[in-house]
């Protein structure tokens, strides 16, 4: 994902909310993550939440967690990865990415 942003001076919890459009649906998108975990693992990426609109299957939306602005900045820079989001149907073009502030929380009153 091409994220456009200004972050603070933060070392960790890094969320970025995002959306982008998958022109082969969302099992092709997932399985290139899949296959590409222990590179995601690398940066310090998690997925918090991936999923499609329940009526259509090309839109995506995510959060990411990030360990650090390093690792942030080393999956930005991958273009090997970008190369095999875009085989997977990912349309780069339409990627939206909004970091999210300190003050966010997940998972209450109750975790999933």
């Amino acid at each position: 994902f091409e994220l456009r942003m200004i972050l603070r001076n933060r070392e960790n919890i890094m969320l970025v909310s995002g959306s982008i459009t998958l022109s082969k649906g969302f099992d092709t998108w997932k399985a290139m993550v899949v296959k590409n975990k222990e590179r995601l693992k690398d940066y310090g990426l998690t997925f918090v939440f991936a999923g499609t609109e329940m009526q259509d299957d090309s839109k995506l939306h995510v959060v990411m967690h990030f360990t650090s602005m390093e690792n942030l900045q080393k999956f930005q820079a991958d273009e090997e990865l970008a190369k095999e989001r875009a085989e997977a149907g990912a349309v780069l073009e339409t990627s939206v990415m909004t970091p999210i502030t300190d003050a966010a929380f997940t998972n209450f009153p109750d975790v999933i």
